[in-house]
């Protein structure tokens, strides 16, 4: 029996009006309207005098929703908190028909199909008055959208009906009504002997659409890997009294998508956490973004950087929660920030631009000022250092000298590097000498402000003895001034096999010095005063270093990475919660029969999924291969996905499956393959200035095509590639895989095409910019039609009813856009995907009836896989 959900008007439903079942909720919007409008009103048994608001109120609390509306009409006292909506999240749960792993995930979904109202008889005294509730596999929403509308008399206190002057109160009439919660058919309510079926079809308000959800926990990463499969780096660290700042980057190793890291310790360096990063208005911070400087003082602590977009700022109280800006006032395009640091007053960075030395200052870190112009010469500066009012800096001059020559004078440019002074902000500035002592040579190294002033170091020698005993011994010299202005050497300091100094530090409570030694070694020594050295630890010889800080009670950190890791001295990162993730990305969907396949890769190798309905996914038996898998489809002998090797040079990489679980290595004579169609004629992956065809995935043949392909798909007529050619958007076909033919020239667009799909011989394309290109012919002549309001296309696909694309959308998030046939494009409604947080689509494809989307959205800092499952029918209008 098929349940027939009345109109407002009492008009019946057709049959079939109901929406796809995982996206029908029994405590939804249209439920919950339904229960305020539609039922309410019509509930037996019920006291006549009872206001709209409160007979609303004894239906929602009849069907088991919570109330969100305050305090319920009979007792306000009582009322149940309203809580949020929540997305539905993710639980494990087996598939009877899928291979038995420990990987397999599946999303919380209600049941495909609708299971039938049964009239359920509640048992004893006290449930025999009482609703009974069946409970939906997918949670009701507790808070609604809407309050009912309060026509006629205001709510009261009490669902009792007013009694007349001095009469008696009438006894409370008993409610006789019975709610089940039937399947995914919506919510059945038997009041007065008339049958109810509340569902998402019902009433004039359209079903919610389709949300995209954080999926990171439906793809399981590899359980056996030793890495993390990500590139992470501190470029910097500094520290203030005993907070210790370091700050860099994580990233798949892809220039631009690198994520910005903070982490702070709050006891000198010892105990370490991930500090939290946000954008001005509160989203998850652009990637490409890169913290090179750190400073901390009384006013709180700055961090600039570097993006495509110009010079990034970010601002922390305390080093914990650090809030990002674009400074594109003070700061050029064209500059180069090099050294900032916290004053008595604020904040000063220097660097250069065009040649010459540039100052910038700040009082609270956001509003910057530029000092141009300054003293004739300097070319650039590349540290700076401040104590009391005073500033020093270093950096690099340039001078004309001329010399007389015999009869002629001759006039050259004469280079070198120095300090300068400044006491009034950074607006004027003098040259300052140190001078050589103590065996001393050669440039200073580094900048600081110390204990009592100032300090820099330099390299020293000395050779003792005559003939066969000479014997030279190398050190290193650090000098110290109080005003910045009179400088001498304060003391010498060394180590077992000095080899140099690498990095130097300082702060109020010492020195620290990183000295390279014998085999690699380097050796930290410390120091109070700068005449006193100890050593402090060591730093293997792996290790990359780029900063040292001197934190309160004399305790020093060294920052930098270690291979493709970060490195913290003395600190195991793995174990600061949110400071190292492990890498997982999707790049690419396809649809077989009764299944579909994800690929990419995860802990830096290649990684499969399989799924037989796009909720619950199983990682795929894959060789050990370090690299990455960009492309899969299915074909006559199965499943081919194909992607690249890992290292400096890179080659092909493709695995073949017959069933999408059990995967094994194939041999392709190729470089780098970017993607891969199945068409009549066989299997075709594209890839660099080539393609390969075959047609049983073991003997291929090479086609040379003239340009860069990039992407692949099979069209009714045979194949189309796409890709670039000088810079150009480029396309082609082939009838068999083997021989290419160029296009017509498509439009002029951003640059080269990145994507194609294929319905019969109409194609859609997309490159890096806004522009959809179509073509009705198989690429014969092309046309553009972007859709209204995309800024990039991500993914599209070709489903039963035309195509679908995903793109970035102004004025931020995700959209998705639907046509029937590339011409006219509408928006398809999906949640999940717009505001202010960083979600992107980059891998469509269509499973039967559904249309599956992967890509990747922020969480916590960290990019995580993206998922989003809608009926194909979205795409129409």
């Amino acid at each position: 029996m098929t349940a027939r959900t009345p109109e407002r008007d009492g008009a019946p439903s057709p049959a079939g009006a109901q929406p796809p079942a995982d996206v029908r909720t029994a405590g939804s919007r249209e439920v919950r309207r339904r229960l305020t409008f539609g039922v309410a009103a019509d509930l037996a048994d019920l006291p006549a005098a009872l206001s709209p608001w409160q007979r609303a109120y004894e239906a929602w609390r009849a069907a088991g929703i919570g109330w969100g509306h305050g305090a319920p009409p009979r007792d306000r006292a009582a009322a149940p908190e309203s809580e949020p909506e929540a997305e539905p999240k993710p639980k494990a749960e087996p598939k009877p028909d899928a291979p038995r792993s420990r990987n397999v995930v599946r999303a919380a979904a209600p049941p495909a199909g609708a299971a039938k109202a049964k009239d359920t008889k509640a048992k004893g005294s006290k449930a025999k008055d009482a609703p009974v509730v069946a409970a939906a596999s997918a949670s009701p929403e507790t808070v609604p959208d809407e309050a009912p509308e309060a026509t006629g008399e205001p709510p009261s206190r009490t669902t009792e009906p007013k009694r007349a002057a001095g009469g008696p109160a009438p006894r409370r009439r008993t409610r006789r009504m019975r709610v089940v919660v039937a399947g995914t058919a919506g919510l059945v309510v038997v009041a007065g002997g008339a049958l109810f079926a509340l569902d998402h079809g019902g009433g004039s308000k359209k079903p919610r659409p389709p949300a995209a959800l954080l999926a990171g926990a439906l793809f399981a990463a590899d359980p056996a890997a030793t890495t993390d499969g990500l590139v992470q780096d501190l470029a910097v660290v500094a520290a203030s009294g005993r907070t210790v700042v370091a700050a860099g980057t994580e990233g798949d190793g892809t220039p631009g998508r690198e994520r910005t890291r903070f982490l702070v310790s709050a006891d000198g360096g010892h105990a370490w956490k991930a500090a939290k990063v946000r954008a001005a208005n509160g989203a998850e911070p652009p990637p490409g973004e890169a913290p090179r400087l750190v400073a901390g003082g009384t006013g709180g602590w700055v961090a600039l950087g570097r993006s495509a977009a110009g010079t990034v700022v970010w601002l922390s109280g305390g080093g914990a929660t650090w809030t990002r800006h674009l400074d594109t006032s003070a700061f050029k395009p064209g500059d180069q920030v090099n050294a900032l640091a916290a004053t008595a007053h604020g904040y000063v960075a220097a660097g250069a631009a065009g040649g010459r030395a540039v100052v910038w200052s700040s009082a609270d870190g956001r509003a910057w000022q530029r000092i141009d112009g300054l003293q004739a010469g300097i070319t650039g500066l590349d540290r700076v250092a401040a104590s009391g009012g005073v500033l020093v800096t270093h950096g690099t001059f340039s001078r004309q000298v001329t010399r007389k020559k015999g009869k002629k004078k001759v006039t050259r440019t004469v280079r070198g590097d120095g300090l300068w002074r400044s006491a009034d902000g950074g607006r004027t500035w003098t040259a300052v000498a140190v001078p050589q002592a103590q065996g001393s040579q050669g440039a200073t190294i580094g900048l600081v402000a110390g204990p009592g002033g100032f300090a820099a170091v330099r390299e020293g020698r000395q050779t003792t003895g005559r003939k066969k005993h000479r014997r030279t011994t190398r050190f290193g010299v650090l000098f110290t001034s109080r005003d910045g202005l009179k400088w001498q050497a304060a003391g010498r300091f060394s180590a077992p096999g000095y080899g140099g100094v690498e990095r130097f530090g300082g702060s109020a409570a010492g020195f620290g010095v990183l000295v390279k030694g014998a085999k690699g070694q380097r050796t930290v020594l410390r120091s109070a005063d700068g005449r006193a050295w100890q050593p402090s630890g060591t730093v293997v010889a792996p290790v990359r270093s780029s900063g040292l800080a001197v934190a309160a009670g004399g305790a020093v950190t060294v920052a930098g990475r270690q291979g493709g890791d970060a490195y913290l001295s003395g600190v195991n990162l793995a174990a600061v919660p949110g400071a190292v993730h492990t890498e997982l990305a999707i790049r690419s969907l396809a649809a077989g029969p009764g299944r579909a396949v994800a690929v990419g890769s995860t802990n830096g190798g290649a990684a499969a999924w399989s799924s037989p309905d796009g909720r619950g996914w199983t990682r795929g038996q894959v060789p050990v291969a370090a690299g990455r898998l960009a492309d899969v489809a299915f074909g006559g002998q199965g499943w081919l996905a194909v992607g690249r090797t890992a290292g400096a040079r890179p080659a092909a990489l493709a695995l073949t499956s017959r069933d999408g679980a059990l995967w094994q290595r194939a041999q392709v004579p190729a470089g780098p393959l970017a993607a891969v169609a199945s068409g009549p004629a066989g299997y075709v992956a594209v890839g660099g200035a080539a393609a390969w065809r075959s047609s049983d995935l073991k003997a291929w043949k090479r086609a040379p095509v003239a340009g860069n392909l990039v992407d692949v798909a099979a069209t009714g007529s045979g194949y189309v590639a796409v890709g670039g050619r000088d810079g150009k958007p480029a396309a082609w076909t082939s009838p068999d895989g083997v021989k290419w033919t160029p296009t017509a020239a498509p439009p002029p667009a951003a640059g080269p095409l990145t994507q194609v799909a294929a319905r019969g011989n109409t194609l859609v394309a997309a490159g890096t910019g806004p522009a959809l290109l179509v073509s009705p012919d198989a690429g014969k002549t092309w046309t553009q039609c972007t859709p209204s309001g995309a800024r990039q296309i991500t993914a599209a696909t070709a489903t039963p009813q035309g195509f679908m694309v995903a793109a970035t959308a102004a004025p931020g998030g995700a959209a998705v856009f639907g046509s029937p046939d590339g011409n006219g494009w509408h928006r398809v409604p999906a949640r999940g995907l717009g505001g202010r947080e960083d979600r992107r689509l980059t891998a469509m494809t269509s499973a039967g009836g559904t249309v599956l989307a992967t890509g990747a959205g922020v969480r916590g800092g960290a990019e995580t896989p993206l998922l989003w499952r809608a009926p194909a029918r979205e795409g129409k209008r």
